[in-house]
């Protein structure tokens, strides 16, 4: 053999033998390609991060705040049967919300022992729950400490807040009670439910009597007291005083008064409208029209026909219907007609106290504080109210949740008559000091049934009750 050959024919072979051991070569465009790919995964899950309702906002104040996947813990007051409906709600938002937001419900006691636990995180240094319920006093008492967030940011915000529509849907005193301005108008809470200062009344009685149905004026409700009274003959059958401040506020407001001065930081106990209030209430009393029953709660004397009225809260509705239930099957006889009305007036239209605890957020990091927000405005919707309402007996706070309430009204004509007056809402001090007033205001109350003068004691009651404002209001400076 030609020995060039060989040695051409052997290279060949070689490089052939080399060429089949090796990969072949990746296209040229294949590793950009697959890398190409991986970005484009990785733009499209942040594109996803940053769409969607709970995706951060690209603007306004609380523009980059990811309120996603949070817990909040809640500390509420209420027990027993709404405390259980309420879990099943707070359930629901926790199963169904696309925020991924978590809120652990958590029954601290009543409204003292919540204004305990966070006096003491406040000293202490602690962060208390994320969202509190307590009364607008509690909330400027907090305040003191910079406790709260302003609810303002929240409810504003071009992205994350309430519309125009939405805002004007709540009932303007409800909205409004939240704002302080001794905290440069701060609003440092927020209504989930309201209760109402009510007047119950006897119908059956009260035609039996000869009047036709209940009393709208102060002297239409004197005559009609006064004549049960009489009926009784043995100092019964009148009108049950209420000596507490919620009473007298609750008159005062009906007789075209406040106890809040023009710009509502300080009191005015001693204006025209309360001095007409307990004069009424006080000439009552003289006259046997009505009475004092200080052994447990009034209703059972309603049902009794030992009181032809009564005051009191909204909330306590079914208890006066289980006790006339059980009174009428007692006494063998049908249930007396009995409904709820507003507090005798002399302006134009009623002028109801409406009352409740709100709901406030604690500052902390802003993803828990915008967490607990995007919680209370679900929360705060009509659909939500309405089962909410039929879980607590307790009013809305947005005008749209009627809609939602027909067969609960149509099942409770008295609840339906009492909501019908929502709209003449009034409220009472959100001042820091009126959980100490509201005791100083009691004590005028019963002086006052005792025989004290009345211009006297409500001019001492004025006098008091702003010292204590400017007392704890001097903790600021």
């Amino acid at each position: 053999m030609n020995t060039k050959r060989f040695w051409m024919l052997a290279t060949l072979l070689v490089a052939a033998f080399t060429l089949a051991a090796c990969p072949a070569p990746a296209p040229a465009d294949e590793a950009p390609a697959a890398a190409m790919e991986k970005e484009s995964e990785e733009s499209a899950a942040a594109e996803a991060m940053d769409e969607g309702p709970c995706a951060p906002a690209t603007d306004g104040p609380l523009a980059g705040i990811d309120p996603r996947g949070q817990t909040i813990v809640w500390w509420h007051q209420h027990s027993g049967s709404r405390e259980e409906k309420l879990a099943v709600i707070v359930d629901d938002f926790n199963s169904g919300n696309e925020c991924g937001i978590t809120v652990d419900a958590q029954n601290q006691g009543g409204y003292n022992d919540i204004r305990d636990k966070v006096n003491a995180s406040a000293a202490s240094g602690e962060q208390p729950a994320n969202v509190l319920v307590g009364y607008q006093n509690d909330q400027a008492f907090y305040q003191l400490n910079s406790v709260l967030a302003d609810f303002n940011k929240f409810i504003d915000d071009p992205t994350w807040g309430l519309t125009a529509e939405e805002k004007a849907d709540f009932f303007a005193s409800f909205i409004e009670q939240g704002v302080h301005p001794v905290f440069d108008n701060q609003r440092l809470g927020f209504p989930p439910n309201r209760s109402m200062e009510v007047l119950y009344y006897n119908q059956t009685w009260l035609e039996e009597l000869g009047f036709d149905g209940p009393p709208t004026t102060p002297q239409e409700f004197e005559e009609m007291a006064c004549a049960a009274a009489q009926a009784n003959g043995d100092g019964t059958g009148g009108y049950i005083l209420r000596d507490d401040a919620s009473a007298l506020a609750s008159w005062t407001f009906a007789l075209g008064g406040n106890i809040l001065n023009e710009d509502n930081t300080g009191y005015v106990y001693n204006g025209q409208a309360t001095i007409d209030s307990m004069t009424l209430l006080k000439r009552m009393l003289d006259n046997g029209c009505a009475y004092f029953f200080t052994e447990g709660y009034p209703n059972p004397e309603f049902a009794a026909r030992r009181a032809s009225f009564t005051q009191g809260s909204s909330s306590g509705l079914p208890f006066y219907a289980n006790d006339m239930k059980t009174i009428a099957e007692e006494m063998g006889r049908d249930i007396d007609e009995w409904g709820v009305t507003a507090i005798p007036y002399t302006t134009a239209d009623p002028v109801q106290n409406i009352y409740g605890a709100d709901i406030m957020i604690t500052v902390s990091a802003p993803e828990r504080e915008l967490a607990s927000w995007v919680f209370i405005k679900w929360f705060t919707s009509p659909e939500a109210q309405a089962r909410w309402v039929e879980g607590s007996n307790y009013f809305p706070t947005r005008a749209a949740t009627e809609e939602h309430l027909k067969g609960y009204v149509e099942r409770n004509p008295q609840y339906g008559s009492a909501l019908s007056l929502l709209q003449y809402g009034a409220y009472e001090p959100q001042l820091i000091s009126y959980q100490a007033v509201r005791d100083a205001a009691e004590t005028a109350y019963n002086e006052i049934m005792q025989g004290a003068d009345i211009q006297a004691t409500l001019d001492a009651l004025t006098a008091t009750a702003n010292e204590l404002q400017e007392e704890l209001m001097g903790e600021m400076e």
